[in-house]
């Protein structure tokens, strides 16, 4: 039996969740031998409390408050470095990982330039080693069942939807958001490559031509301010480093349509649109809507991920609930019961690919056809604007997400979602 030996670079929510896989996958996993090298986190309080878990559950591993001083200390035939640190160090951390001959599994963003990204594939194509991004939403049993739907179907249309108010908790949560970075299109829409599952299966190809982007609004650095929230973190004046808050970009392949859309700034009108039109179909409620207060005052916190596939069958998917409608016999679709969850799943396969148990499932339509075009809406979202007319809509969508008199200020969105 190979033995994959497991080292583990941040214990944030994912992280600790991630921790908690490879624990269960070294008591119970019997196709491969799993051991936990090494697990790396500048905040003591989470390395002892991943210790104990390790120890409670009959496993010692050691612990890195650095990983510069993980990485000399870590070895191993078949090394898996799972990296669920701040995504402003994800590339260092690549860089690492493939230098040392290890394999590697990043939380996205993994790069937050396309620079960054070739040179990361370039270096995995000069190691026998394998890079991975956590596309976690291809183990989604909603997506799953989908792509059996759809295989031969035609399709006309994919619309995806993935939006929240991440934007306004990194400015009333600044501490505990930290690690969030890239705006709405590097946090958001990266998650979407299952589209071109969706494509495959339909056509038996896959590709992405970009057709227009509209960047509608960037983040502000807070209320009323007069600076940018910067693609990495701080403020910035200049929009080629800023944070996107709200976009939608269209693409085309063959014959069929795509839209992806993403938001850190609520719910955009497209996403209140389709959600009310599968409301109106299933009867169901595909986008959640709460508040958060933060000294004395309220704010909306809005939340949406779903899907709408359109052509000989006509589907919604809601990635939240894991939920998979029919739009034309207004019934909910019947999805698989999974043993483990998408997260464990995920790694489950990376584990599998490190031992060369399986071949890499993640192949090129992510590392170019998916990412390439994620970049493309990157740069295109930042062309012909304006900073001062840009900063101007901003400051004004962020004041709508504010509560006052239990009232959403002219949120035409929520006032259509709750009715």
């Amino acid at each position: 039996m190979k033995t994959v030996k497991i080292y583990q670079i941040g214990l944030g929510d994912f992280g600790r969740h991630g921790f908690e896989k490879f624990v269960d996958m070294a008591n119970h996993m019997e196709e491969v031998n799993v051991e936990i090298g090494g697990i790396c986190d500048t905040d003591r309080e989470k390395l002892e409390a991943a210790e104990k878990f390790a120890r409670q559950h009959r496993i010692e591993t050691e612990t890195f408050a650095d990983k510069d001083e993980m990485y000399e200390e870590a070895s191993g035939e078949n090394v898996l470095v799972y990296d669920a640190g701040p995504s402003d160090i994800h590339p260092d951390n690549i860089y690492e990982s493939l230098r040392h001959g290890f394999h590697h599994l990043t939380e996205k963003p993994s790069s937050m330039s396309r620079e960054e990204h070739i040179s990361e594939k370039k270096l995995a194509e000069n190691e026998d080693v394998t890079f991975s991004v956590d596309f976690i939403e291809r183990e989604s049993p909603v997506v799953k069942k989908t792509l059996e739907i759809v295989k031969d179907e035609d399709i006309d249309s994919i619309k995806v939807f993935r939006e929240s108010c991440m934007g306004l908790e990194k400015i009333i949560d600044p501490v505990n958001r930290i690690g969030v970075l890239g705006g709405d299109i590097l946090d958001k829409m990266i998650h979407e490559a299952y589209v071109l599952d969706f494509l495959e299966a339909s056509t038996g190809d896959y590709g992405l031509e970009i057709e227009d982007v509209d960047a509608e609004f960037f983040v502000p650095k807070n209320f009323g301010s007069e600076k940018l929230l910067g693609l990495k973190g701080g403020y910035t004046y200049d929009l080629e480093d800023a944070a996107t808050g709200m976009t939608h970009a269209e693409f085309s392949f063959e014959d069929v349509s795509i839209e992806l859309n993403s938001s850190w700034l609520g719910i955009s009108d497209k996403a209140a649109e389709e959600a009310s039109r599968i409301r109106k179909i299933t009867g169901e409620h595909v986008i959640d809507r709460d508040y958060v207060e933060d000294d004395g005052e309220a704010f909306v916190d809005e939340e949406a991920r779903f899907f709408v596939v359109e052509g000989s069958r006509n589907l919604a998917g809601d990635m939240l609930e894991k939920k998979l409608y029919d739009l034309d016999s207004r019934g909910e679709i019947a999805t698989r019961d999974f043993m483990h969850d998408q997260l464990y799943r995920m790694l489950e396969n990376t584990v599998f690919e490190a031992a060369g148990i399986h071949e890499r499932e993640i192949t090129e339509k992510e590392t170019d056809v998916f990412m390439n075009a994620i970049f493309d809406v990157r740069d295109a979202a930042v062309e012909g604007k304006n900073y001062s007319e840009v900063l101007e809509i901003s400051n004004e969508r962020l004041e709508k997400l504010r509560i006052r008199d239990g009232k959403i200020l002219e949120n035409e969105e929520s006032e259509r979602i709750a009715g």
